[in-house]
């Protein structure tokens, strides 16, 4: 690894730190310590994708990007100094025959032991989805191998990138590292007919990265697939903990019936993960029902829109409706919130008044971002510009003006990004208390409504679990027709 990516690498790995509240990565044990290697990732967020990724591995990766990011002079030499590979398009208004020499390089960097960097989507997908895959990251692959008589030893490792919310600044973030592919096992199909070797390992790798991420494969379902999570998770968490549950994936993410093999046991994820979890088994069971019945998906999208439209009217939200209002006294809940601003509003609000400035200047730039896509790396860079300068800004002032000893004046400015990221807590905080408060005098004084909107919630709720029965037993169905073993299950915890 070069000293200037190594560098690099330490930088933004702390810089990432303090922009997500949280970077969760798994399977990094199955990263290969050598050897020719692709890392084959989603990519829902822009250039945040190649920050994380980067991050989140010893490897140096050399990534493949379009030749559009090279156009700028300065991108196009930091691009230089990261090895980073272009790759000619026709929409570019490039000439593609151009992309002979990227393969070659592409080709020479894995015989030589390298790690390369490919998005497959070939741009940035949406939230929650992963598009179908461009075959180059197989094509690649498998000539490379083509070219040292199968024996080189070159693998893909597919990866999924999961962001809780995408452009959100202190969001969090999954990273699911899969079992490396070995190219090898495609050389008898590839001597055969190698563009059918191509579609067979583009169809694997895609398969596997959809695994690895969250995929809903209707855009129209994500609200409804959220929605589903918050009023339905805790009882789907309940059943996923069962000892004798398992994961049925009798469905690939494109509705044909494929395969069925158990997910990883819930019991030993993280919360994070277990988020995720639960999200892509609710989208599997509403693609299904959206193919096989879709009056149940528009029934359930009805009635779900109804009952947010009431939560909203009554300005409660759907969490608060699991706690009795009978289990914390109100005088409680608002003595803890007068002792937490009392006694760390002084900090928070320091925190504030120290990074109002380039906050709004972030802020200001982001707005211009012209695609969604790249939002938080919009936020990400101007950050690592606008709070730096600013900070030496202010150093500067106090050691022009000021008579102040220069550790006085290190201390001050090494304070204030945590002073500015603790504020953006405390604040939140203060509005989880404030919702509370809100809600436990709402539980006094309006009960009636509030009885009326729990029981359209245990309606949902009992929709849900009849759904979920009808799910398995279906999938049940269509796996004895198909000849697989049929998995015993345990339908709902009651």
């Amino acid at each position: 690894m070069s000293r200037f990516y190594s560098l690099t690498q330490r930088v933004l790995r702390r810089a990432v730190r303090y922009y997500f509240s949280e970077i969760q990565a798994s399977g990094q044990e199955l990263i290969p310590a050598k050897g020719p290697l692709i890392f084959a990732a989603n990519h829902p967020n822009s250039i945040m994708d190649t920050v994380l990724l980067g991050t989140q591995t010893r490897r140096q990766i050399r990534y493949m990007a379009r030749s559009g990011l090279f156009k700028n002079l300065a991108a196009r030499a930091l691009f230089h100094e990261f090895g980073v590979i272009p790759i000619y398009r026709a929409e570019d208004g490039r000439g593609t025959d151009q992309n002979e020499d990227s393969f070659e390089e592409a080709y020479r960097a894995l015989e030589e032991g390298g790690c390369i960097g490919i998005f497959p989507e070939g741009q940035n997908s949406p939230e929650r989805m992963v598009r179908d895959l461009k075959t180059g990251t197989a094509r690649i692959a498998l000539a490379a191998e083509a070219r040292n008589d199968f024996e080189l030893g070159a693998r893909i490792q597919p990866v999924g990138l999961n962001f809780e919310d995408r452009d959100r600044f202190l969001s969090r973030v999954l990273i699911r590292f899969g079992e490396p592919i070995e190219v090898a096992d495609y050389a008898e199909r590839y001597i055969e007919d190698p563009r059918e070797a191509v579609r067979e390992l583009t169809a694997r790798l895609q398969e596997e990265m959809r695994r690895l991420s969250t995929h809903i494969q209707d855009e129209r379902n994500h609200e409804l697939v959220s929605e589903i999570r918050a009023i339905y998770g805790a009882k789907l968490k309940a059943q996923l903990l069962a000892p004798d549950a398992l994961a049925l994936d009798l469905y690939d993410r494109s509705g044909r019936q494929e395969r069925l093999e158990a997910s990883p046991d819930p019991r030993n994820t993280s919360l994070l993960e277990e988020r995720f979890e639960q999200e892509q088994r609710i989208a599997d069971a509403v693609a299904f029902f959206q193919k096989h019945d879709p009056a149940v998906v528009g029934r359930v999208r009805m009635d779900v829109r109804r009952y947010r439209d009431h939560l909203s009217q009554l300005r409660i939200r759907d969490g608060l409706l699991d706690e009795r209002a009978g289990e914390r006294r109100r005088h409680r809940e608002a003595l803890k919130l007068t002792l937490f601003f009392v006694s760390l509003g002084p900090v928070a609000i320091y925190g504030l008044l120290n990074n109002i400035v380039p906050a709004l200047l972030v802020r200001l730039f982001t707005r211009r971002a012209p695609d969604e896509a790249i939002v938080a790396i919009s936020a990400f860079v101007s950050g690592l510009v606008a709070f730096p300068l600013f900070y030496g800004l202010q150093a500067w002032a106090l050691a022009r003006y000021a008579e102040l000893h220069p550790l006085l004046i290190a201390f001050y400015v090494l304070s204030l990004p945590t002073a500015g990221i603790f504020f953006l807590r405390w604040w939140r905080q203060i509005l989880v208390y404030r919702d509370r408060i809100i809600s436990r005098t709402f539980f006094r004084t309006r009960k009636n409504l509030l009885a009326a909107v729990e029981r359209e919630r245990q309606r949902l709720i009992a929709g849900f679990d009849a759904l979920q029965a009808r799910y398995v037993e279906d999938l049940r169905r269509a796996s004895a027709e198909a000849g697989q073993p049929v998995p015993q299950l345990e339908e709902s915890a009651t």
